[in-house]
């Protein structure tokens, strides 16, 4: 059972974009204010310490650094990561921690914000990724995550296969 949900959270979090969506009507006006919301949290987020944007929409906060050195992945390797995804209200939309199962996947496989960041980690970093929704699920959403979502990870890769 607990392969079956993570298979089902899986698609969940990889969203490629080639499979049909769910559609879930949301009135713009929520829309709107979740794009505004989000837009205005990662523009302040931007004064905190330690926050590096990569570029608009797309920001990290190194937690623990790798050893110095240590391989980063490309987009065709596996890797074997944990991810705890949350809203900007603290939310915990998915989380491997929580299962105590780290996913193991191709960077290419994500959302757009996560195959951008994998490649710019070390073999034992943890990050906070903070992904505009342009980079994430946009106006669609997914059931548990609402439309126009910024979305807060924190990513530490434990493995590079």
């Amino acid at each position: 059972m607990k392969k079956i949900f993570q298979l089902f959270v899986l698609f969940a979090l990889v969203g490629c974009g080639q499979e049909e969506s769910i559609s879930i009507s949301v009135p713009q006006s929520v829309m709107d204010k979740n794009m505004q919301d989000g837009e205005l949290f990662l523009q302040s987020n931007l004064s905190q310490s330690g926050v590096i944007e990569v570029e608009p929409g797309l920001q990290y906060l190194i937690i623990n650094n790798g050893d110095e050195g240590a391989r980063q992945p490309r987009q065709s390797d596996k890797v074997t990561a944990h991810f705890h995804g949350t809203l900007l209200d603290g939310t915990v939309f998915w989380s491997s921690v929580d299962m105590n199962d780290p996913l193991v996947i191709k960077p290419s496989q994500l959302i757009p914000g996560c195959q951008k960041i994998l490649p710019l980690m070390k073999l034992g970093d943890k990050w906070k990724v903070f992904i505009h929704p342009d980079m994430a699920y946009g106006v669609e959403g997914r059931p548990t995550i609402p439309s126009n979502s910024v979305l807060t990870f924190e990513i530490e890769l434990l493995a590079i296969n």
